[in-house]
This record gives structure tokens, C-alpha cells and sequence, in this order.
């Protein structure tokens, strides 16, 4: 086939910007298949600049760069999608580094499954420092059903997006969830919801390195309930009150539930405690949308 593939990258203040720009140049695409990286700067000073010049340089398919000044993550995937030019769009993140085959797989996939958007796997790696409790918990694994299972959200951490179905061509991303984080998984569900076909693919993989400033329990907390609160939002918002009172209910009693199983299993199991205690913290994050608490803003 005959495609261009626009990677989508955001980056603020990355120093693996490097590794991961390097893991695309290194990628292994199919006959027909053209490459080019569409790149936002989410940090007003423009500080990847001279960065990607560099890089831009050392490569011959296309590389663009563009300073989004206004601090949102939504913005600055908009900026990429504004400026890329491909059939198809890769999401991918600035810490992560993609396997030589990655978007190969996903276009393949793509092509297999009859496919407007693919999800593909991503391995998660822990720096030296990290405490054990979350090396045994490994709570920041993500999981990736089998290949060619239909999702109706996904993650911009790893992704191939066909153009047609981009619920708006410039500007798809809502920027209400630009400081909160959670717009990619608005993103993928809206097309899902206009009709896309949303396919898992366990063969498309990157990796990434957890960064040391989240390696904590107030990072993981936070992450839950504002997990709790984009589900909320996004699957709850259009219903009528009394189905938002039951479902506001049911959150505060499971919340209630896995709060308490929390405390039952202290004594004999941490990691399932924990578990449970981000299983409430997610339960009152959706009861926090109903009761119109201000989100948690975890790109703040």
C-alpha cells in the first residue's frame, strides 16, 4: 500500500526526547509507507528547539516543530494533528522509545482487523530507585488485551489513527482536559461512539521508563481519582438525573466497599490493600464529578 504516517509527538522539558526521536528514525517501514514527525513544544520557551534541529538534520523524511506556548496537553496534540499531513496519525509519547517494527505492526494490524484505530502495547520499566512496594504491586503496569480485541477507549501513548474518523480534522482533542489529563481516552471514545473500529495489538510495543517524581503514593492517588473523574465525565454527562443519582450511588458505595476491604486486607496482603485503596480513591473520583468538585489536575 501507499500511506504517510504522521507521528504525533508532544514533548515538554524531556531530556529522552533524543531517545525516543532516535527509535522513530530507526523504524522499519513497509514498501509504500512514508514517514514524517509532527512535533508540539509544550513549553513556551521553546526548549526542544535546538534539539530537534539537530535531529531534523540527521534525517531525511519530514520534521516538524511548532511551540504550543498556552500550558494544556490538549492543545499541544491539536498543534500536532493541525500540522501533520499524513493518511494516518501515530500517537506516542516524549519518554517512551518504540520498537524498530512499531508502526509496521500497526498499520498491519490496521490492515488485518479492518481497522480505523489501533492500540498498541506498552512495557513499562522502573528506575534502580524505586521503592519494592510498587515493584511488587508493579502499579503502573498497563495491560493490553489480545490482538484484534474492539476498545472503546484507548491511550495516545501508543496509537495509529485513521484521518477520516478524527472527530474534528484540526482540532480533536477537547481542551477541558487539557490540565486534568484524560482527553485521550475522550478522544478515542468519541470516535468509537461516531462508529470507528477501535482494535487492540500486542505486537505493536514501546517502552517506557516511569519517571522518579511519580514513584510515590500521592501520585498514584491522585492518578485514580482523576481516572474515576474522566470516566465519569465521559460516560455519565449526557444522562438524564435520575440515572446520575443511581450512578453516583453506586459510586459512593463501592467506594464504601473497596475502602473497607482495604482495611480488612491491611494486615495481610499491602499490595492488595493498596489495590483496593486506589479502587476507592477511583469510586469517589466519579462521586467528585457528581457533586461538582473541581478536578484533579494532574498536568498542573
Amino acid at each position: 500500500m501507499t500511506a504517510t504516517i504522521s507521528v504525533c509527538l508532544c514533548t515538554y522539558k524531556r531530556p529522552q526526547l533524543l531517545d525516543t526521536l532516535s527509535s522513530l528514525q530507526a523504524q522499519r517501514l513497509p514498501p509504500g509507507v512514508a514517514m514524517e514527525i509532527s512535533i508540539a513544544d509544550n513549553d513556551a520557551q521553546g526548549s526542544a528547539k535546538a534539539l530537534v534541529d539537530r535531529f531534523r538534520r540527521s534525517v531525511t523524511f519530514k520534521v516538524l516543530y511548532e511551540v504550543q506556548p498556552e500550558k494544556n496537553i490538549s492543545c499541544a496534540r491539536n498543534t500536532t494533528v493541525k500540522n501533520a499531513s499524513g493518511d494516518w496519525l501515530a500517537f506516542i509519547d516524549d519518554d517512551e522509545i518504540a520498537e524498530p517494527d512499531w508502526l509496521a505492526s500497526l498499520l498491519a494490524c490496521a490492515q488485518a482487523h479492518d481497522a480505523d484505530v489501533v492500540l498498541g502495547a506498552v512495557q513499562i520499566h522502573y528506575p534502580p530507585q524505586t521503592p519494592e512496594w510498587i515493584l511488587e504491586g508493579d502499579y503502573f503496569r498497563k495491560f493490553t488485551p489480545p490482538t484484534g480485541t474492539v476498545m472503546n477507549v484507548g491511550s495516545t501513548c501508543n496509537a495509529l489513527v485513521n484521518r477520516r474518523v478524527l472527530p474534528d480534522p484540526e482540532a480533536p482533542f477537547d481542551i477541558r482536559f487539557g490540565i486534568t489529563g484524560g482527553g485521550d481516552t475522550q478522544f478515542f471514545n468519541r470516535m468509537h461512539r461516531s462508529g470507528a473500529k477501535i482494535v487492540a495489538c500486542r505486537e505493536a510495543r514501546v517502552s517506557e521508563t516511569v519517571e522518579e517524581n511519580r514513584l510515590n503514593r500521592d501520585y498514584l492517588m491522585r492518578k485514580a481519582t482523576r481516572i474515576g473523574e474522566t470516566y465519569a465525565v465521559i460516560f455519565f454527562s449526557a444522562l438524564p438525573l435520575p440515572a446520575r443519582v443511581w450512578h453516583c450511588t453506586r459510586a459512593a458505595a463501592q467506594a464504601a466497599v473497596a475502602g473497607s476491604l482495604a482495611l480488612v486486607c491491611g494486615p495481610l496482603s499491602a499490595r492488595r490493600s493498596f489495590r483496593y485503596l486506589m479502587k476507592m480513591r477511583a469510586n469517589w473520583g466519579k462521586v467528585r464529578f457528581f457533586i461538582n468538585t473541581p478536578p484533579v489536575e494532574i498536568y498542573k
